[in-house]
């Protein structure tokens, strides 16, 4: 099994839906998968705590978990070839560093995923619940991310047989619904023409926030796919008021979809 690795952050036990939907994805895109835990460095300790902690035993117990998931996830898909990493310093900055070698990275809603998405180079996907198994939902306005999301989110129901809902929401335009409509239209043409088995539904919704609208169109998705900038306001949802956004109050996972920087 070759290719970019799909990696998942592990913090304890209560990292399991996020490895479960990480499993998941890489057995459906053929990649390996990767678990890693993010050992703090001592420097982020005060003195009073460093007194009482026991290092060796965080780290021994961050492996024992990784080795437990690792063998469970290979006894239940024998396929899938896992592998785990301890590594040393911040989460954040230890998991931006993984997304520049990955395929799709994968993590649990917490402190730390607003600054992994607003900062990965690969697809960030923020698990806080099991997914439902309804249908895939996009967030569109047009732009050079939105584009890339569409990509994405199409790959994403194709793969899982599921319907793509595509969602534009729009507060001002010349025309109104028919502007935002046609436009509708023509960012999901091409995309639908490379992927006929995948049925799209597409609604074009006034509203004066994309969260809100996003969030309403899809209680009860599989999905959501968004790209982390647009016209449309989006950038400050997902990058700047992440609380108050999907990634805040989504009922499923939320995949955050950059475009690579180019080398």
């Amino acid at each position: 099994m070759m290719g970019s690795p799909v990696v998942v952050g592990v913090d304890g036990w209560d990292s399991r839906p996020a490895v479960d939907f990480a499993a998941d994805e890489a057995l459906r895109r053929h990649l390996p998968l990767r678990l890693v835990h993010a050992f703090r460095p001592l420097e982020s300790y005060s003195a009073g705590t460093l007194v009482g902690l026991d290092l060796g035993g965080l780290l021994a117990g961050a492996r024992t978990v990784l080795d437990i998931l690792a063998a469970q996830l290979q006894r239940r898909y024998s396929e899938l070839a896992v592998s785990t990493a301890v590594r040393h310093g911040y989460p954040t900055g230890v998991l931006v560093e993984e997304s520049h070698r990955a395929a799709l990275v994968v993590i649990g809603a917490g402190s730390v995923s607003a600054q992994v998405v607003a900062h990965a180079e690969a697809p960030v996907v923020v698990v806080r619940v099991p997914a439902a198994v309804d249908c895939v939902v996009v967030g569109v306005d047009g732009s050079p991310g939105a584009a890339t999301a569409l990509g994405f989110a199409f790959e994403e129901a194709d793969a899982r047989g599921l319907p793509l809902i595509a969602v534009y929401a729009w507060a001002e335009l010349p025309d109104g619904q028919e502007d935002a409509e046609r436009m509708l239209a023509e960012a999901t043409a091409g995309w639908a023409d490379k992927y006929p088995d995948v049925a799209v539904e597409r609604r074009a919704v006034h509203g004066p926030s994309p969260a809100p609208a996003l969030l309403s169109q899809g209680r009860d998705a599989a999905l959501f796919v968004v790209g982390p900038r647009g016209r449309s306001g989006l950038a400050g949802m997902l990058l700047g008021s992440v609380s108050d956004g999907l990634l805040g109050h989504a009922h499923c996972p939320v995949a955050v979809v950059h475009q690579r920087s180019q080398a």
